[in-house]
C-alpha cells in the first residue's frame, strides 16, 4: 500500500514537474511567440493588401478572371512565406531550409493527390495570360456550346442559348479544338435547299436574292450568294450564303426571316420547291398492271420570267431580348488584347 502511494505521490511530481517546465518554456519563448505573431500578422496585411491591389490593376486593365486568379496566387504567397518567418522566429531551432524541403516533398505528395485540380488551374493561368477568348464570346468546346461567363481557377463556366450553365474543365479548355463565334465582327450562314429542273434556274436566283434583300439582318458587303450546287437525280441543290454579325441572335433571326420571305416570294410566283418528279404507283383494281400517275400530272413550263417575277411582302420583324443568351454580350477586353489578334 505504500509502495502505491509512492509510486502515485512520484508520477504527480513528474507530471508536475514537466507542466512547470512547459510552462517556463512558454514564457521564456513568449517573447518570440510575441514577435512571431506580429510578424504574421504583418505579411497577413500584406497578403490582402497584394490581393487587393492586384485585383484593381488588372481591373482597370479589363482583366477581371486573370485579377482574380493572380491575386488570389499573392495572398497565398505572402502568407505562406510570413507563416515560414514566424515558425523560425518562434522556434530558433527550425531552419527554413529543413522546411523548405520537408514542405518541398510534402507538396509533391499533395501534387500527385491534386493532380487534376493543379492541371486545372494551370490551365486557367495559360488561358487567361494568352486569352484566347473573352468574357461575353460565344463558343464552342466540344459538344458544349454557350457564352463565356467567367473564367474560374478551375473551370470556364459558358451560358447555353437555352439559359443553362456548363462548367468545363481548364485542361479541357486548353487541349481541345475551340470554335469562337464572334472573334470577328462579322461571319457567314449558310442554308441549303432543292427545285425541280423545270424551273428557270435565273428567275429561281432572282428570287431568291430578292427576299435576301428583304431581310435587314444581312449584310450587303460582302454581298448574300446563290450559288447551285448540287445536280441530283431529280432537283437543283441550291446553296445560299448571307453574311452577318457574328452573334447567335442574328444568326437565328436572319435564317427565320429568309426563309419566310423564301417561301412567300416562291408561293407569289407560284412556284412549288418540292420535288416535281416524284412519281407515286398503285396497285391496279383489277389486275397485277401497274399505273403511273405521273401522266396525270405533266410537268409545265414556268412562266415566270426575270422581268415579271413577283416580289414576295417583307418578313415579319423578330426582336431578341438584351437577356437572351443569344444576344450580343458585353466583352470585356479589346480584340487587340487576345492572341486572334490580326
Amino acid at each position: 500500500m505504500e509502495e502505491n502511494k509512492e509510486t502515485i505521490s512520484n508520477g504527480i511530481t513528474l507530471a508536475l514537474g514537466t507542466v512547470n517546465n512547459w510552462v517556463a518554456d512558454f514564457y521564456s519563448l513568449l517573447p518570440n511567440i510575441i514577435a512571431g505573431l506580429f510578424i504574421f500578422f504583418v505579411f497577413l496585411a500584406i497578403a490582402f493588401g497584394a490581393r487587393l491591389s492586384t485585383k484593381k490593376y488588372f481591373s482597370r486593365r479589363g482583366r477581371i478572371d486573370l485579377g482574380r486568379l493572380l491575386s488570389s496566387l499573392s495572398f497565398w504567397v505572402f502568407m505562406l512565406f510570413g507563416l515560414i518567418i514566424a515558425l523560425t522566429i518562434i522556434m530558433p531551432s527550425l531552419k527554413p531550409g529543413n522546411l523548405v524541403a520537408s514542405m518541398g516533398v510534402g507538396s509533391l505528395a499533395i501534387g500527385f493527390v491534386f493532380q487534376d485540380i493543379l492541371q486545372n488551374w494551370l490551365s486557367g493561368l495559360l488561358i487567361l495570360l494568352r486569352l484566347p477568348f473573352r468574357r461575353g464570346d460565344q463558343i464552342i468546346i466540344g459538344d458544349a456550346e454557350g457564352t463565356v461567363i467567367r473564367i474560374d481557377p478551375r473551370a470556364t463556366i459558358l451560358r447555353t442559348y437555352d439559359g443553362r450553365d456548363i462548367v468545363v474543365p481548364n485542361s479541357t479548355v486548353y487541349s481541345s479544338n475551340v470554335t469562337i463565334h464572334t472573334s470577328q465582327p462579322q461571319r457567314r450562314v449558310e442554308m441549303e435547299l432543292t427545285v425541280g429542273y423545270n424551273y428557270d434556274i435565273r428567275v429561281i436566283t432572282k428570287i431568291i436574292q430578292n427576299s435576301l434583300e428583304q431581310v435587314e439582318e444581312i449584310l450587303k458587303d460582302p454581298l448574300p450568294q446563290v450559288l447551285c450546287w448540287d445536280l441530283g437525280s431529280t432537283s437543283l441543290g441550291i446553296k445560299v450564303r448571307w453574311w452577318i454579325d457574328s452573334e447567335r441572335s442574328e444568326e437565328v433571326v436572319s435564317r427565320a426571316r429568309a426563309v419566310q420571305a423564301i417561301k412567300e416570294a416562291f408561293d407569289a410566283n407560284d412556284i412549288d420547291p418540292t420535288d416535281p418528279q416524284l412519281i407515286y404507283y398503285h396497285e391496279a383494281k383489277d389486275g397485277d398492271e401497274i399505273l403511273d400517275e405521273s401522266d396525270d400530272k405533266p410537268n409545265k413550263k414556268q412562266s415566270v420570267t426575270e422581268d415579271t417575277v413577283t416580289q414576295g411582302p417583307p418578313p415579319p420583324e423578330f426582336k431578341t431580348s438584351a437577356s437572351d443568351p443569344e444576344a450580343n454580350q458585353p466583352k470585356l477586353d479589346d480584340k487587340s488584347k487576345t492572341m486572334l489578334t490580326d
